[in-house]
């Protein structure tokens, strides 16, 4: 079969001479097809162009609900921390005003402030034997080296048990934290679980130690009063809330601290 081709004539427009092609019909095939393929691969270009466009546009909303839920999650985070201290301190509302129930956050810290000074114990806490015999039986001159007073104004919010050697106190940021009494600083520091932490030896086999602190005002080897301020309510190292952790150590045994504070 023979070529066939194809004449091509470019005339001028001021009558000169005429240039003329001749292309094979092969080349023209070919040509045909490479504007078809270069067509497609424009097409397939845009296409993707506005895809990755799009991809990019959601990634950005997608960042940004993401921060939006993060700090939703932070929220509700320090949500649930309030409604587990107040679940924790209903208990201790109720033996302070018997048939009081409340969630409100406000109203417990209104109650809290009502009550700071009217503080009654469970019916538990009575002075055991020996404590007994420091106040009547001629000892009274080392009644303030015994740790029997409250060492914060607040709520008992976790009682003492095998698991739990001391007792929780929730109380409001920043309130004073005093010695329970006098005796000499074995420690003023701060650890991961404890936070600022203070722990004073009364002298007479008795250890007190005070966890969780917002500040300390007193150092090692000082010398405190029954009743000084050493410190303030935190909710520093492992904590959910504003409290402190409190313990009395007798001869390096933990005891129930609830059983020293006077009615």
């Amino acid at each position: 079969m023979k070529n066939r081709y194809h004449i091509v004539q470019i005339i001028p427009s001021d009558s000169g001479k005429t240039v003329s092609f001749k292309i094979r019909s092969l080349t023209w095939k070919i040509f045909g097809i490479l504007l078809v393929v270069i067509f497609a691969m424009g097409v397939f270009f845009v296409y993707k162009l506005s895809t990755i466009d799009a991809i990019i546009v959601s990634s950005r909303q997608v960042h940004e609900q993401n921060k939006m839920l993060l700090k939703k999650q932070q929220e509700y985070e320090m949500f649930f921390s309030e409604l587990d201290s107040i679940s924790t301190m209903e208990k201790q509302i109720k033996n302070i005003l018997g048939t009081f129930y409340e969630t409100d956050s406000s109203k417990l810290a209104e109650v809290i402030e009502k009550n700071r000074f009217n503080f009654v114990p469970l019916s538990k806490n009575k002075f055991n034997a020996e404590l007994q015999s420091y106040a009547n039986g001629g000892n009274s001159q080392n009644w303030p080296k015994v740790p029997s007073i409250t060492p914060t104004i607040g709520i008992i919010s976790k009682q003492f048990s095998s698991e739990h050697t001391g007792i929780d106190i929730s109380a409001k940021i920043d309130e004073p934290v005093f010695a329970t009494a006098e005796g000499k600083v074995l420690s003023s520091a701060k650890t991961k679980d404890r936070g600022l932490h203070i722990q004073i030896d009364h002298g007479n086999g008795y250890i007190t130690s005070y966890s969780h602190l917002q500040k300390t005002y007193v150092k090692k080897g000082e010398l405190v009063k029954k009743g000084e301020a050493i410190g303030t309510v935190g909710s520093s190292g492992n904590s959910t809330g504003p409290h402190i952790h409190y313990e009395i150590l007798k001869d390096s045994v933990p005891v129930d601290p609830e059983l020293f504070i006077e009615e």
